[in-house]
């Protein structure tokens, strides 16, 4: 009968570092459970507990076993981020239409005392918002263009870096022109009664703030990830 002891508490470790993918998790699991058990049913030692240690010593640190691992979940999820993004991109710019479709619509114009500023800030909002789409089709090609290597090597976390930064920069470009789009908005109910005309742009520019807000923190997430994973030396979650 098998003692739960140090191989368990060792895959525990492996399958925590690798909790972000978690069918990734469960299979790596279960293989080197399987495997571990194994080479300690086939040690000499005695002593059960002995066996398992020597068996976990020599397969290795669960962080760096699990770095190898992960290297192929981490560039998958790299390409879809990629994607994600330039999905989060164009829905704000559908989002921006609609809003100016519904001014229309309703008759909502800035008033004469807030047209100077109105227009800039709208220019501020348009550089911001197609220089995050140029940036977030260069993330997109650049990572669609790499190989994906065996392991994270100190060339693939380059790239890595290289991707973050570009959705980085890209993420920035479009929170700046989310806040010159609510800047925009403001604007253009400024000064009026309430109205139920004030519900549709309102709600849009909800929707608008909580997509970039979602994809920055999955960038975030996802380089802190691929940090943590870069690290040999960085102990198991």
């Amino acid at each position: 009968m098998r003692n739960p002891g140090l191989i368990s508490d060792y895959v525990d470790a492996l399958a925590r570092e690798l909790d972000f993918d978690r069918s990734l998790a469960r299979r790596v699991r279960q293989e080197i459970e399987e495997h571990l058990w194994e080479a300690a049913a086939a040690e000499p030692a005695a002593d059960r507990d002995e066996a398992q240690r020597r068996a976990v010593e020599r397969f290795g640190d669960p962080h760096a076993i699990a770095a190898q691992f992960a290297t192929v979940s981490l560039a998958r999820q790299a390409s879809k981020l990629a994607a994600i993004a330039i999905f989060v991109i164009g829905s704000t710019y559908a989002l921006m239409k609609a809003r100016l479709a519904w001014y229309a619509v309703a008759q909502l114009v800035v008033s004469d005392e807030l047209r100077t500023i109105s227009g800039a800030v709208a220019r501020i909002d348009g550089y911001a918002f197609w220089l995050s789409v140029a940036i977030g089709i260069a993330a997109w090609a650049y990572i669609g263009s790499r190989h994906v290597p065996v392991r994270l090597n100190p060339s693939c976390r380059k790239e890595l870096h290289r991707f973050f930064a570009l959705c980085g920069a890209a993420t920035t470009a479009l929170i700046a022109s989310a806040i010159a789009d609510a800047i925009l908005t403001g604007l253009r109910l400024a000064g009026m009664g309430w109205s139920p005309a004030f519900l549709l742009p309102v709600v849009l520019m909800t929707v608008e703030i909580a997509c970039v807000g979602a994809l920055a923190f999955l960038i975030g997430n996802a380089a802190l990830r691929t940090r943590h994973f870069a690290n040999p030396a960085a102990p198991a979650a």
